[in-house]
């Protein structure tokens, strides 16, 4: 009776590890860049693979935004991209983001046309001299993997103030 609790208990966690923390792996994510190419005409390289993003090149120049309030966006150094979700079918309606220690569900990015959620969104971290590096993770669905991916600045990529200055 003993070794049945035991055998009962041990298939019962592994039930409740692979609902939670598991989940099903899916394909990367389509990514491009944005319609707008805010940052400017920097050259852009992604790596599904690896999930990594690669923005600039050496003398490439990030262009300066400005302050953007009906997006939410402060002014500085910003990079337009826009992520497509796999193939795959899924439930958005639970599709998590997160970005810069903040997590957002899908109605906070997901783009919504004529009250569709739409399988794409867009996002615009903010780079400088200093912070070259952005990762965001997206799970697509409450069954799926959690997916990180990395932006990365080139080496000798250049910066735009907000006077215009190149530095």
């Amino acid at each position: 009776m003993r070794k049945i609790r035991k055998i009962a208990f041990g298939l019962s966690f592994l039930m409740v590890l692979c609902t939670f923390g598991c989940g099903k792996s899916v394909s990367s994510a389509k990514i491009v860049r944005d319609d707008l190419r805010v940052g400017g005409t920097l050259s852009f390289v992604y790596d599904k693979n690896s999930r990594e993003i690669f923005v600039g090149g050496e003398d490439e120049v990030f262009q300066y935004s400005a302050k953007n309030e009906e997006k939410g966006f402060d002014e500085g150094n910003r990079f337009g991209l826009k992520v497509i979700a796999p193939d795959e079918k899924f439930d958005l309606k639970n599709a998590k983001l997160e970005m810069g220690g903040v997590s957002y569900l899908s109605e906070d990015f997901l783009e919504v046309i004529d009250g569709q959620i739409q399988r794409f969104f867009y996002i615009y971290p903010s780079f400088s001299k200093d912070n070259r590096k952005v990762t965001f993770a997206i799970v697509w669905d409450d069954k799926t993997q959690k997916q990180e991916y990395k932006i990365i600045v080139v080496d000798g990529t250049r910066f735009m103030d907000k006077n215009g200055e190149i530095v």
